[in-house]
């Protein structure tokens, strides 16, 4: 072969081992761009899927989702344990509260601004339908809301609510002096041994109120409601041939229910959260919410009165006041007969009697009450009420034939003379006396109060707006100083 026919045919030779690295180098390149495909991009970085066209990938749950409203993923909103994308339907029903309550009134003070904003969090929950005004809030969101509670409550992941607790201790953490993960009665016996059962609820009174028929009414947003009311009617005259008729009157008046507010804190310890089982945050809302209640209910029966607290039924000036039959200097005692006096002095004032409150020894010692037999006094005869009921689980308990309500919210340190440890019975229609409730239990929670920054503090509130008035005091009638041991 000429010496220039080699020369070229390795020119051509070296191209072609050039061309093949070329083409082995860029296959290696291609097959590296794929794989990179598949990685998790660095944080706030778009996905290389993004940036080539692939189809955008969804973040956080999706907006038309048909579940229910979590409490767990509430308080994960306020404390920034939940993003906003993770709990639209939580957001949502607080936003349109927020807009029917208070944006509509020009008050911006319970917006949602993010977990952690300033250390304080405020959030509208749904209390009770039946308190939202049918003016105010569309009946089909109520009937919204109700379904979302209830299916909140009926599908509740224990497993999303425990990992909505440890993001919550991991972005601020529990502690307080007011309850100890040490003491069994301060918070402990919520901390887990290896084996937990079922936690053992306060045992509680009952709530007299709205049990003996108490009506719950809506209060409006600006948080007063009057009801105009008579109080005297016109007078009727018999009069001769072309006399003149007296003049008579109509008086009137007016029932003022304005809002007054009742709060309760809780201090809950990094250590009670982080080693008790779910139930804990559970107990927190569920103790929360039962001691408002009670708190109010105790306030209706026996508030002093005034701008901060409702008056309770039996402070009203103008209540009907029975005396017992047989008094003492250091309390008085039970006397079957002023049973009657109580219910005829409600229907002389044109009232119909319902029923009573009282607490339950009390019931039962008018229940020992018995007729004489031979001498008087020996009280060895019949027992004064009758005590036959039928054998159902439902029967309510009666004293003259009207239903009884036992609880012990009625206090038993009324005081007369040396004694400070009696007690009473009120009775009346009760359906004439008005509980006023605003519709949402506000919940704010905040790291930065008082010195709870200092010590590793979550302070969790609660605040409950209601008033209790009775249409007509003389309704009612009220028997005190009760001595049951006598």
């Amino acid at each position: 072969m000429p010496a220039d026919q080699a020369k070229e045919l390795a020119e051509v030779t070296q191209i072609a081992q050039k061309s093949q690295e070329g083409l082995t180098a860029l296959t290696k390149t291609v097959e590296g761009l794929v794989k990179k495909l598949s990685t998790t991009p660095a944080p706030g970085q778009p996905h290389p899927q993004q940036i080539f066209g692939a189809p955008w990938i969804r973040h956080g749950e999706d907006s038309m989702s048909s579940r229910g409203f979590s409490f767990s993923k509430m308080a994960g909103l306020i404390t920034g344990a939940c993003t906003a994308e993770d709990a639209k339907v939580e957001l949502d029903i607080h936003s349109r509260l927020h807009n029917i309550y208070v944006k509509e009134l020009g008050n911006a003070g319970y917006e949602y601004r993010g977990g952690g904003v300033s250390g304080v969090n405020r959030f509208l929950a749904p209390l009770a339908t039946s308190f939202m005004q049918d003016k105010l809030v569309p009946r089909d969101f109520r009937m919204e809301m109700k379904q979302v509670v209830n299916a909140g409550v009926d599908g509740a992941d224990p497993l999303e609510m425990a990992s909505i607790k440890h993001k919550m201790l991991a972005n601020q953490g529990y502690s307080t002096k007011a309850l100890s993960w040490l003491t069994e009665t301060l918070g402990g016996s919520l901390v887990a041994p290896p084996e937990m059962g079922e936690l053992i609820e306060l045992l509680r009174a009952k709530e007299a109120l709205v049990n003996a028929g108490a009506r719950v009414v809506p209060l409006p947003p600006q948080g007063r409601l009057k009801y105009p009311r008579q109080t005297t009617a016109s007078t009727t005259y018999w009069i001769g041939e072309n006399k003149t008729i007296p003049d008579s009157d109509i008086g009137t008046g007016e029932v003022t229910i304005q809002a007054k507010k009742l709060a309760v804190l809780i201090k809950a310890p990094s250590e009670l959260i982080r080693f008790a089982s779910p139930a804990a945050v559970a107990l927190m809302r569920d103790d929360m919410t039962k001691s408002l209640a009670l708190g109010l209910d105790l306030a209706g029966l026996e508030g002093a009165g005034g701008d901060t607290r409702p008056r309770g039924i039996i402070n009203d000036p103008n209540i009907g006041t029975v005396t017992s039959g047989s008094t003492g200097a250091n309390g008085d005692k039970v006397v079957g007969g002023d049973i009657y006096r109580m219910i005829a002095l409600v229907e002389e004032n044109q009232a119909e009697f319902e029923g009573w409150i009282m607490r339950p020894k009390t019931l039962y010692k008018y229940y020992q009450l018995r007729a004489d037999a031979v001498a008087q006094g020996d009280a060895a005869g019949p027992f004064l009420f009758n005590l036959i009921r039928e054998a159902q689980a439902d029967t309510p308990a009666t004293l003259a034939g009207y239903p009884v309500t036992k609880s012990t919210q009625v206090s038993q340190v009324r005081s007369k003379g040396s004694s400070t440890s009696l007690t009473y019975v009120v009775g009346g229609m009760w359906s004439d006396l008005l509980i006023g409730m605003f519709g949402a239990i506000e919940f704010a929670a905040s790291t930065l109060s008082g010195d709870a920054f200092e010590r590793d503090q979550t302070w969790i509130r609660g605040i409950l707006s209601a008033d209790v008035a009775a249409r007509h005091s003389a309704a009612f009638s009220f028997l005190d100083n009760l001595d049951t041991t006598l």
